[in-house]
């Protein structure tokens, strides 16, 4: 890979990253995951402040998956490679390599952006910017983006409970964090089947966005073949965002 287009940082796993039982929480790699693409486009000069000071755009998240090995424990360091693979008009895809603190790897992950306009709140074009179409790379990664994953009704959910959006759920675009849907999803899921296992993969697709007072509703259901279904859904019951966990066997 052309090294010219990779940014590379590194992280210390830090004590609020970890769990009741010293598990390095999924919500915790989700947003370091963020925050390296997030650092990575500052430093190609397409990061997210700079849209909204120039243009009044800024970036989103679309979709998200990561599979990992071996989760990291209190103040290993790990390091995460990045890199654009593709753009297209409305969306790019950014992926990640992640490795441990002897260097060897212990996961990747794939995920898709796009850029919205936030008066109207629609896409705009990403190919209009060729700085960011010139750091595509075409290397993709050993993980499959997330696909179509089924809606959950209210029948077939194991639980569900209502949250209203507060303060603290929202970010600089004016709406929900990506990582607060994670959050959500596994606040509703009972602690004892979290602290039992880890997480070999997790899948997420972002549909609407979520904005303050809102109320949505969080459901889950364990799948026959060991998974678990997650789901945010408003009001009218239309799905807001969908994740997949497959656990560690």
């Amino acid at each position: 890979m052309d090294s010219s287009k990779t940014n590379t940082y590194t992280y210390r796993v830090l004590p609020q990253d970890l769990d009741g039982k010293r598990h390095f929480r999924a919500v915790a790699m989700e947003r370091v995951l963020m925050n390296t693409a997030g650092r990575a486009a500052n430093d190609r000069n397409f990061g997210t402040f700079k849209l909204m000071d120039t243009g009044g755009v800024s970036w989103i998240l679309l979709k998200m998956a990561f599979e990992i090995s071996q989760m990291p424990q209190e103040d290993d360091l790990i390091t995460i490679e990045t890199w654009v693979e593709k753009v297209n008009s409305l969306i790019t895809s950014r992926n990640f390599a992640i490795r441990n603190e002897a260097g060897q790897p212990v996961g990747h992950a794939t995920s898709e952006w796009a850029i919205l306009d936030l008066e109207t709140r629609h896409p705009v074009s990403i190919t209009s910017d060729t700085t960011i179409s010139d750091c595509a790379t075409g290397i993709s990664v050993p993980v499959a983006m997330p696909g179509r994953l089924k809606h959950l009704t209210t029948a077939e959910a194991t639980s569900r409970h209502s949250i209203k959006v507060s303060y603290s759920d929202i970010d600089y675009n004016g709406h929900t964090n990506s990582v607060q849907y994670l959050q959500w999803m596994l606040d509703s899921y009972p602690i004892e089947k979290v602290y039992g296992r880890q997480i070999a993969r997790l899948e997420i697709i972002y549909a609407q966005e979520v904005r303050y007072g809102e109320t949505v509703d969080i459901l889950y259901r364990d799948m026959d073949d060991g998974s678990t279904l997650f789901a945010v859904q408003a009001a009218d019951g239309s799905d807001c965002a969908r994740a997949k966990i497959i656990w560690k066997q």
